[in-house]
């Protein structure tokens, strides 16, 4: 069986600790807590919080199974700036370090995988330069020596975009502890054949994001709400014996958490019975 996980960005309008409570008791198997303002920033939250939180963890059997770093305000009111291909010099470095900070958090919750974003193309940064800058900061953050796993998310119409452009990179780094963070419904969206991309991306995929979509729009729905063929996906993870979490992301649901955690696993638990 799959390991299904739950993006906390759903439940943001409670305290973190019920919202990890609340997913447990849906029966996932661990939690995706998304940084920011409500639960978790990696700036602002003082340290004694995040020490409160791992031992609600430990206490109560709650595994956080990766911590996501690409939220959209997290440096500024405007949504992924500064990213990590910004032209200012002093823009990159906050983010670079607001990236370490959250590398230290996910090694204190033991959270395995740390999942970030390129940041959007900005007008004046060369695709070459853009690269560089991008290669240059993965190859800091790995200097860290982090005792878990970096996973880059393509985004739709973010400098990396596609598996084709992250996985390229990936390759290009050469370093284990930097993968992919495979969303199934950002590939729908962005890819000409998004089976053949999943499919591709699975020797390289240490986490994946999993939502439905309609029409190929970006907006994340309720697995089988859209247009996704999830048992074909399930096919394609098992063929490739994925042994990862699969984490729910649904950033739309926060007014109806309830339908969202439940109706989420049980669609996907019965779409891998298809697959069995």
């Amino acid at each position: 069986m799959l390991k299904f996980s739950f993006n906390s960005t759903t439940l943001r309008y409670m305290d973190v600790l019920e919202a990890l409570r609340q997913i447990k008791a849906h029966g996932y198997d661990g939690v995706e807590l998304m940084l920011n303002d409500t639960h978790l920033h990696p700036l602002h939250t003082p340290w004694s919080r995040v020490l409160e939180i791992g031992n609600y963890c430990s206490a109560h059997g709650i595994k956080i199974v990766c911590l996501a770093a690409g939220g959209d305000r997290l440096l500024s009111d405007l949504p992924y700036q500064p990213s990590l291909i910004c032209a200012d010099p002093a823009g990159r470095r906050r983010r670079i370090d607001l990236l370490k900070r959250s590398i230290e958090i996910a090694e204190t919750l033991a959270a395995p995988v740390l999942n970030f974003n390129s940041g959007l193309p900005e007008k004046g940064v060369a695709q070459a330069q853009a690269w560089e800058f991008l290669r240059e900061a993965v190859v800091e953050l790995l200097a860290q020596k982090p005792d878990l796993t970096l996973v880059l998310e393509p985004e739709p119409g973010f400098y990396i975009g596609t598996t084709t452009s992250a996985l390229k990179l990936i390759r290009e780094v050469d370093d284990p502890r930097f993968r992919l963070n495979l969303d199934i419904g950002h590939v729908n969206c962005s890819e000409d054949d998004c089976y053949e991309a999943i499919a591709r991306s699975m020797p390289f995929t240490r986490h994946i994001h999993i939502e439905d979509i309609r029409q190929r729009v970006h907006r994340h729905e309720i697995p089988g709400e859209g247009d996704i063929d999830f048992p074909r996906v399930f096919s394609i993870l098992r063929k490739a014996q994925y042994r990862h979490y699969v984490s729910v992301e649904l950033h739309h649901h926060a007014e109806m958490w309830q339908r969202a955690l439940k109706q989420s696993l049980n669609s996907l638990r019965n779409f891998e019975q298809v697959t069995a």
